[in-house]
């Protein structure tokens, strides 16, 4: 919004009196979870794209109805004012779901004191502002939630007309919002977000010049704003912020290239007619007509660029036919294709998909609505002539509420933030022992045991220790023998891989662990997150613990007896350096071992395990000791874990405990050191409530999911298969939005059975006696003797499923022990006609029994089967795990769908999820290769940027965009620079951008363009002839014909700096003595702002000082450190023959690429790659790339090349 105006106030006083009001309810059963950014969207828990529709309230009396509801700093008579026009706008049937809120300067500014208008901060009183952020801001937010609306604040007052880095105004901003950031009532709401500042128009670049316009400006802005996201990201604050352009926030190209860092970041638009192109009445920003189009190219230009990878919300807009002169904006609705503002505008954001929007129309006018057209022969008014933004837009609302709208979060989440800075052990209320944790910057990492379960060792990752996410299943498989088949009566319960080592160290994270059965295994990698490799190791480290000691590794290992080897790069032992260390004292049952290097003592950090279980220290100066030992706790089984620093000094330790049923849960002690020893918990004893950790921040509350309704082509993080899956046994592509399960063998046991996949149950804290698994699964193409269900499991387990006998399908219900020595029995029940089946368990943590139960719809549960009373036993030795499965017992080819799996006591898919899943196939998921809009041969005017499409081709033959998910490979990163797809040229050169991209099925593709950055291209496509007047260009000739006092040449949007030569040559091929040719350079990005002018005449050569250039009488002048424009000015009709332009520091002025002199090298220096884009070879010859490679395809020299042999 502009500066206030009195003419504007005249408008408002004119529509008080426009409307009477009406009265409706509320829109019902609005679901208000936490949002999120996910990569271009707005999203809800659940992933469902959410786009919110509002408008906007000033808490203002000149914006309330000119003062005459209020006054006088009366706050009850403000709240009571605006929260009733809140109620009334919902009466009156808008389906809105947010409300931009004004923090006023109202309230914020020294009463008495002058002001030039909203830009002026002068008369800003802090403590004002804390006191009425509290009395009106929050309550009329908090007012806002509670009917259904997200609200999202903006700061005091606008943006100066020019800004710069670091200024007043941006030291203004950061202390607002460093104060709203960590505002209790404020800071991580679920409901609120902030926009940063109001229209930004100007700022200082780094040439010295106030715009908007060129990325050195855009780069100054995303360092301004970043400067405040990260003051407000330092109070743990993680609320969605909304970014403001340049332009009056018109203008976001330059983000782009230069992105504003962070999570939960959108941009904040503001539209009005005229803009972008778009159409507006004379008077208001345009007078154009063009309707579609242009309005589309603007957009394009100005918001595309960022709406590709972030959202968009426009906290700006409105329009109508100037005669009502009840709109900022001025213009009619139109419709799509045509004149006309609004349809236009809806039909572009739908298109982008991922935009939010409001209209500015005063809420004292929205809240007069009503939905009924005038009589016939009586006159449209702003309410209700659809030509003005309230009447189409209302209807709009009522469609937009069907579709992006957020869905309720899960009302079973396990956590153990207590959401007041405490927390409560077990810090993760399920199955993961045997923890080892690390710090990497600010990310913690913990893999735990998953013995048998793939895939597995599990990584979590937290910023803070309490709150705890999925990082990834790094261990696919550990052998694929037998025992992990499932196959000849084998199997590997209560082995496999067994407590792991984790360390990071020069870039490369490690998982060290041993099997009972196989030995030791070393995973590593780069990414944490991506691809692991997995080395089977010449020796075995039982419970090992892995330290790296400058240039040495060492590993702790052993049970009872504990050793510690010094390792080679290669994880071998090294002869000599493995030797016994320490040895049980207290009891035997010495394991579970870490080992760390602090201060001057080496420590190794241990259990005794069993049962009861307690922890131990040992430390001693030298790595082979002599050690002493400490016991350090002692209590309700707390045992074996790592030792870990917080970025603040604080120490912590990760510990388990053994808790039946459910297994064994991480346990999150303090840790203080005392005389070089760590205490643990308080007094000898483990805390269970406590503080959270110091981490230097806050961090908002995560869960574990556990839902899933299989709409990803991957599993999710929290399920493994029991034992090695048979991967051709089952899929989530061939029923799309299912899991299909075939039978993958025939046996007679569930515990024998191949493909059964596995989730651990988690507790709930808020209810322990319930912890709910529901499968709806559809059973039509099951065979004969097939059994396919919903288990518990453990030793002993229980299920409730289908079994086909006789051609019938009939319920089930079958407890079985897996070693230990519990009876197994069956319960057969009804048959079931329907083809969809709901089964369901209930585990109780209390009691540790789990029911058994069915339904036919979803509402009405029928128990079946007495309790499973659940146990931990050591023959299987993970906790109880829901368990979905599909086995046969006479012949395999039959499979079920399973839709879902959910731990809600109630499920709808469709009540927590959106309909736009679409399905796909194997082959849409198969890559075949990777393909650009255009030639991959791309000169760029250097200082300029340019967006590529990247596309990938799949196997069915559809394309999808995956620019902004590729990975980019820049061989020159000094002469372009690669971000979010768009290449931006530094300086004159060539790079080779390899482009790669892996598949959903993991099948990567590569391809490689050539950029070329050259100042002064003489090519058609950047050679401009129509900078002034139409002219035209011959890239072949390189000739020029200007139009009549016209300019051709090249103009940098982005400037670029010419400070490091001394000349610029333009050498000619024709006598311009009777066309008045002149060469010119501009250092304003504005085509009359001035420039250099060298006549040319008769001369083949025009040599420029580039220190010596001047423009204007009298004399300026230019400065060669940013040029934005230079060229040819000509008279116009008559050729002008360019040879070449170039740069030079020669005083000879030569050229320097000596470009006639250089012979081409017809045996060149080439890069080869694999075709997915593997180097292989760098700077061999051409003529030796064949020598000892295999037959194939390879990409040499860009081009792919085949070797025959």
């Amino acid at each position: 919004m502009k500066n206030i105006t009195n003419v504007f106030y005249e408008f408002l006083i004119a529509l008080c009196c426009l409307m009477s009001s009406s009265t409706l309810w509320a829109w019902e059963d609005m679901p208000m979870p936490r949002l999120h950014v996910e990569g271009r969207y707005l999203v809800d828990p659940h992933g469902n794209k959410v786009n919110l529709h509002g408008f906007a309230q000033t808490y203002s009396p000149w914006f309330n109805e000119m003062g005459q509801k209020w006054d006088n700093y009366d706050v009850a008579k403000c709240l009571k004012y605006n929260q009733g026009l809140i109620d009334d706008i919902i009466d009156a049937g808008w389906k809105m779901n947010f409300l931009r809120l004004h923090m006023d300067p109202y309230w914020s500014n020294s009463p008495g004191i002058h002001v030039e208008g909203e830009n002026d901060i002068s008369a800003f009183d802090f403590n004002r502002f804390k006191t009425y952020l509290d009395r009106v801001f929050i309550p009329m937010a908090e007012y806002a939630v509670s009917k259904g609306l997200y609200v999202v604040m903006r700061p005091p007052g606008v943006c100066p007309e020019k800004i710069a880095v670091g200024d007043e105004y941006n030291q203004y901003l950061i202390k607002v919002w460093t104060h709203v950031a960590q505002h209790p009532k404020l800071k991580n709401h679920p409901n609120i977000m902030f926009e940063l500042a109001n229209e930004p128009i100007n700022i200082l670049g780094p040439d010295g010049t106030y715009g908007a316009g060129s990325q050195g400006h855009f780069d100054k802005l995303k360092e301004y704003f970043q400067s405040v996201v990260d003051a407000m990201r330092a109070q743990g604050c993680d609320n969605i912020l909304w970014i403001p352009g340049l332009g009056y926030q018109g203008l976001y190209k330059g983000f782009a290239v230069n992105p504003i860092e962070g999570e939960n970041i959108g941009y904040a638009v503001h539209l009005y007619p005229g803009w972008m192109g778009s159409d507006g009445e004379n008077g208001d920003g345009g007078s154009s007509t063009g309707g579609y189009e242009p309005f589309q190219q603007g957009w394009d230009d100005s918001v595309a660029p960022v709406a590709t990878f972030a959202p968009i919300m426009i906290t700006e807009m409105d329009w109508a036919p100037s005669k009502y002169n009840a709109s900022w904006g001025k213009a009619h609705t139109g419709t799509f294709g045509g004149p006309g503002f609004g349809a236009n505008m809806k039909h572009i954001v739908d298109n982008s998909g991922n935009v939010s929007w409001l209209i500015f129309t005063g809420a004292d006018l929205l809240a007069k609505f009503k939905d009924t057209p005038p009589a016939e022969g009586e006159a449209y008014t702003f309410l209700t002539d659809p030509e003005a933004c309230p009447w189409p837009t209302y209807h709009w609302y009522q469609e937009y509420a069907k579709e992006n709208y957020p869905r309720p979060d899960f009302t079973y989440q396990s956590h153990s933030d207590n959401g007041d800075g405490t927390y409560t052990n077990p810090v993760i209320f399920g199955d993961f022992p045997d923890p080892d944790v690390i710090r990497v910057g600010d990310v913690y990492y913990m893999v735990s045991t998953t013995m048998y379960i793939f895939p597995g060792a599990t990584i979590l990752k937290s910023y803070d220790l309490v709150n705890w996410e999925y990082c990834c299943n790094p261990l696919e498989r550990i052998e694929a023998s037998d025992g992990y088949n499932l196959e000849n009566g084998q199997n590997r319960y209560s082995r496999g891989q067994w407590a792991t080592a984790l360390q990071y160290h020069d870039g490369k994270f490690y998982l060290l662990f041993t099997t009972l059965d196989e030995g030791g295994y070393l995973l590593t990698t780069t990414d944490i997150e991506g691809e692991w490799e997995k080395k089977k190791l010449n020796d075995g480290f039982y419970d090992c613990g892995l330290l790296f000691d400058n240039d040495k590794i060492y590993v702790v290992y052993g049970i009872n007896q504990l050793r510690i080897a010094e390792l080679d790069a290669d994880f071998n032992k090294i002869p000599g350096n493995d030797k016994d260390v320490v040895k049980w004292s207290f009891r035997e049952g010495l394991e579970g071992s870490r080992l760390y290097k602090i201060g001057e003592y080496y420590y190794i950090y241990s259990t005794y395990g069993g049962w009861p279980a307690f922890q131990t220290v040992f430390r001693s100066k030298d790595i082979y000791g002599p050690y002493e030992e400490k016991k350090l706790i002692d209590d309700d089984n707390i045992h074996q874990g790592a030792l870990v620093e917080t970025q603040t000094g604080d120490w912590w330790t990760m510990l388990f405990y053994d808790k039946g049923a459910y297994g064994r849960f991480p346990n999150l002690q303090p840790v203080k050191w005392v005389d070089g020893w760590p205490e643990i918990g308080e007094n000898g004893k483990g805390v269970t409530t406590y503080r959270k950790p110091d981490v230097g921040r806050e961090y908002p509350i995560k869960s574990l999911p556990t839902n899933d309704n299989f709409r990803h082509y991957k599993l999710g993080l929290q399920w493994g298969w029991n034992h090695n899956a048979d991967r051709s046994k089952w899929s989530l592509t061939e029923h799309a939005g299912y899991l299909r399960l075939y039978t993958a063998n025939v046996t007679d046991s569930l515990h024998k059975a191949k493909n059964t996949l596995t989730q651990r149950i988690l507790g709930y804290p808020q209810d322990l006696e319930h912890s709910y698994g529901t499968v709806r699964m559809e059973i039509g193409k099951m065979q004969e003797g097939d059994v396919a269900g919903l288990a518990v499991f453990q030793d002993p387990y229980a299920f409730i499923g289908i079994k086909v006998i006789d051609g019938q399908k009939r319920l089930v219900y079958t407890t079985a022990p897996v070693v230990s020595s519990a009876a197994k029995s069956e319960q057969i029940g009804e048959v079931v006609t329907e083809p969809v089946i709901y089964l369901r368990a209930i585990a109780n943590y209390s009691t540790s029994k789990a029911g058994f139960y069915y339904s036919l719809d979803n509402k009405t549960y029928t128990k079946l089967g007495d309790d499973l009373n659940m146990k931990y036993d050591l023959t299987v030795f993970t906790g109880n795990k829901f368990a979905i499965f599909n086995y046969a017992t006479v012949q395999t080819g039959g499979y079920v769908d399973v839709d879902w799996f959910s731990t809600e006591p109630e499920f709808d898919e469709e009540f927590y999820f959106d309909d736009s899943f679409e399905g796909y196939s194997e082959e849409s998921l198969t890559l075949t290769e990777l393909t650009i809009d255009g030639d991959e041969e791309l000169t760029l005017l250097t200082g300029s940027s340019s967006t590529i499409t990247v596309k990938g081709i799949y196997a069915d033959g559809h394309t999808e965009d995956i620019t902004m998910a590729a990975d980019y490979e820049n061989q020159n990163p000094d002469v372009v620079r690669v971000t979010n797809g768009r290449i931006m040229a530094l300086q004159d050169g060539e790079s080779d951008i390899v482009i790669s991209y892996k598949g959903p099925l993991g099948d990567r593709q590569s391809l490689t363009i050539h950029v070329t950055s050259s100042t002064f291209p003489l090519t058609a496509e950047l050679f401009n002839p129509n900078i002034y007047a139409t002219g035209s260009f011959d890239e072949n000739t390189h000739t020029l014909v200007t139009g009549q006092y016209g300019f051709g040449g090249w103009w940098y949007d982005n400037g670029i700096d010419l400070s490091e030569y001394k000349y610029v040559v333009a050498k000619m091929g024709n006598d311009n003595s009777d066309n008045g040719a002149s060469f010119r350079l501009f250092d304003e990005n504005n085509y009359w702002s001035g420039a250099a002018e060298y006549e040319i005449k008769s001369s083949k050569q025009v040599v420029v000082d580039l220190n010596n250039m001047y423009k204007g009488n009298p004399k300026v002048k230019l400065d060669p450190s940013h040029i934005y424009i230079v060229g040819f000015w000509a008279l116009g009709g008559k050729p002008i023959v360019i040879e070449k332009v170039y740069l030079t520091n020669s005083d000879d002025y030569e050229d320097p690429t000596g470009i006639e002199d250089v012979a081409v090298d017809k045996d060149p220096q080439v890069d080869v790659y694999t075709i997915t884009g593997i180097k292989l070879r760098t700077q061999v010859r051409r003529s030796e790339v064949i020598r000892d490679l295999p037959a194939g395809i390879y990409i040499v020299g860009r081009e792919k090349i085949a070797i025959l042999k």
